[in-house]
């Protein structure tokens, strides 16, 4: 009688395990399915990204700002470490950036396209006592795939602050 019950158990816990198995592949296709799927896909989606500063940093003129705090970026077209967005798809573009500058510090911030300055702004800040200055800009452009779009200050060095200092980007067609 002990050798059946023995075999018994095996024979439940073999059965156990292959519907465990079962249900494991059966999740694993519909997984599958759902990332897969077109209506899943980035195509669907539109274009659009938002990234802001995570610390407040110092930049030297002409050095590409890194906005390290990515809020949204639907197609992964913006690079946290370069501080680069590649454009994924020809078409009309619009992008806003905004600055905070501390009392007494400047930023003079400018979107580029293809390292060609294409919008300015200017945070003189410089004779603020105690009082924060923010300044923003919007451009739209109409950009091929594979253009590259970043911010680096077009005049001098650069003091920015943390969460204040953002940048936007869509497509609008």
């Amino acid at each position: 009688m002990m050798e059946d019950e023995v075999e018994g158990s095996r024979c439940c816990r073999n059965r156990t395990l292959k519907m465990f198995d079962d249900q494991m592949r059966a999740l694993q296709n519909s997984v599958r399915t759902i990332v897969n799927d077109d209506c899943c896909c980035c195509n669907d989606i539109p274009v659009g990204f938002h990234v802001y500063m995570g610390s407040y940093k110092t930049y030297a003129k002409g050095v590409v700002w890194v906005y390290d705090k990515v809020v949204t970026d639907t197609h992964n077209a913006y690079n946290a470490a370069t501080g680069k967005f590649v454009v994924p798809e020809k078409g009309l573009y619009i992008f806003s950036y905004g600055t905070l500058s501390d009392p007494g510090k400047m930023s003079h911030a400018g979107l580029y396209v293809n390292g060609i300055v294409k919008s300015w702004q200017a945070c003189n800040n410089d004779g603020g006592r105690g009082l924060w200055l923010s300044c923003s800009n919007s451009i739209t452009l109409l950009l091929h795939k594979n253009d590259v779009i970043y911010v680096a200050d077009h005049y001098y060095n650069a003091l920015v602050r943390t969460s204040y200092t953002y940048l936007s980007g869509a497509k609008l067609n």
